[in-house]
């Protein structure tokens, strides 16, 4: 099957695994297209849709299945093994009114199945090969047991039927991802298979996948048929364009600032000032990639529509529900929150859904939060610079959080009253932030401790030393001292 992408890639000088990737991710485009002049342009015509859900799904099911088969080969069959096991154990579960033992077997089953894929097929680079998909499948499998699980406790059925109030929830995780039934089989087939996001995301809840299933945009109101169409195709070229943006710029600019280079005896022999410069760059194009590819997934899963989030207060309608990266927001964040915020938006959602908030047992956000972490550290593989990161990650936070303590209360008088300072501290911050996150991410990025050290020596640990020197000298000097409140005689 690979023959195509291997003659392209001879043709193009493009490696092959990132061309399959790549036409995988655009071959979902002319599928989402046809699907929309099968069931959903009729609608402009006010015509009604004649198929049935069953027809819509098996559509989905069959193109996810090809596009899945196209990149992955015979190597398919990982996945239709741990679907068909996870169902089956979710089945079991049902049968034996053991839903939350069918939780963890499904966990448990998946956990092992992807760490075993990692130990059977890791290199010392990064691998693009099934268990990207795995990865993937994986997270959506474990989301959609807890699903199951919470169908079973009335508690949690009551609040998923409640009324929203406060703010609105996201559209990937909603409050109706409980199932109180268990799905035909075909229908968690498709949804595992989607075909703009089994690949690379991104990840969403089953009753999400339903609603769009059951009704073109979810059932969400729709004011003008022609007009969301128009705002759906914007939507689509944005995104579009952004991601030939990205890619274009990192394959122009990136590709000369890789992570290997500054392993380098070249890279050791430059001045302090440039090593550090390059760093930073290397770090922020690690990140940079990521976005591209996301927003070329975003692109596909709007045109299919499962994106649409309604309709704004000036009715204008909506497709960002499902993105997974904002680029206007963290190019120009000065926050690690708001990074988290604006990348890889909807894994972090389902952690946050399924990991963090069931670990309220514990008693303790921050150990929550580092367990969360954790998991997410292990679902990437087995190599140590994962953990690091993420630890790197959980670090910096706490003394972002020190620093705002610390330093906000002096800044904030003087950025208030003038709009230099304002200007010059907001520059600051965003140098701050974007030079720990992309410190951190080199050595994610590098995957071996032996070439993380070298690349960390040869800017002497400057990152690792600011968070001693951070968090040290915070316990030295105790709890900052709130200014007194001057009293109004």
């Amino acid at each position: 099957m690979f023959f195509i992408t291997e003659a392209l890639s001879w043709a193009t000088g493009v490696p092959e695994p990132t061309l399959r990737l790549l036409t995988t991710l655009m071959l979902a485009y002319p599928v989402a297209n046809f699907y929309n002049k099968l069931y959903i342009r009729p609608l402009l015509n006010n015509q009604p849709i004649k198929t049935t859900e069953s027809d819509r799904n098996s559509f989905i099911l069959l193109s996810g299945l090809a596009l899945a088969f196209y990149y992955n080969g015979r190597a398919i069959y990982h996945s239709l093994v741990t679907v068909a096991v996870s169902y089956a154990i979710c089945y079991l579960g049902d049968h034996f009114q053991d839903r939350r033992l069918a939780t963890a077997g499904v966990w448990v089953f998946n956990t092992a199945y992807l760490l075993l894929g990692y130990y059977f097929t890791s290199s010392d680079d990064y691998d693009i090969s099934w268990t990207m998909t795995q990865c993937i499948l994986c997270l959506r499998l474990m989301g959609f047991s807890f699903d199951f699980q919470d169908g079973a406790d009335a508690e949690a059925l009551a609040a998923s039927e409640a009324p929203k109030t406060g703010n609105p929830l996201p559209l990937s995780f909603a409050n109706d991802t409980p199932l109180k039934e268990l799905p035909e089989f075909a229908q968690v087939l498709a949804y595992t298979f989607f075909p703009s996001a089994f690949l690379v995301g991104p990840q969403f809840s089953f009753s999400l996948y339903k609603r769009w299933l059951k009704a073109p945009y979810g059932g969400k109101p729709v004011s003008e048929w022609e007009e969301t169409q128009k705002a759906q195709l914007m939507y689509m070229y944005r995104c579009v364009g952004l991601a030939i943006l990205y890619l274009a710029v990192q394959q122009v600019i990136g590709s000369q600032y890789p992570t290997s280079y500054l392993l380098t005896d070249d890279y050791a022999a430059l001045p302090l000032f440039k090593r550090l410069f390059i760093f930073w760059m290397a770090g922020r194009f690690t990140f940079n990639k990521y976005i591209g590819v996301w927003m070329l997934t975003e692109g596909a899963s709007t045109l299919f529509g499962i994106s649409y989030d309604g309709e704004d207060k000036d009715g204008q309608a909506r497709f960002d529900g499902l993105a997974n990266a904002l680029p206007n927001v963290y190019e120009l964040t000065t926050t690690i929150d708001n990074v988290i915020a604006s990348f890889n938006i909807n894994t972090n959602l389902w952690a946050k859904y399924y990991v963090f908030k069931r670990l309220r047992f514990l008693g303790n956000k921050n150990i929550s939060q580092f367990a969360t972490l954790g998991f997410l550290a292990i679902w990437h593989g087995f190599h140590i610079m994962y953990f690091v990161t993420f630890a790197l990650e959980f670090l910096y936070i706490q003394c972002e959080l020190v620093l705002r303590r610390r330093i906000v209360p002096s800044v904030k008088p003087l950025t208030s009253r003038n709009d230099i300072y304002k200007a010059v501290w907001k520059v600051v911050a965003w140098l701050t932030c974007t030079s720990t996150t992309s410190y951190a991410v080199v050595g994610f990025d590098l995957l071996k401790v032996g070439k993380a050290w070298t690349a960390y020596k040869n800017v002497y640990f400057i990152g690792h030393l600011a968070i001693v020197i951070i968090l040290g000298v915070n316990a030295l000097l105790g709890k900052p001292s709130r200014p007194l409140k001057k009293k109004i005689m």
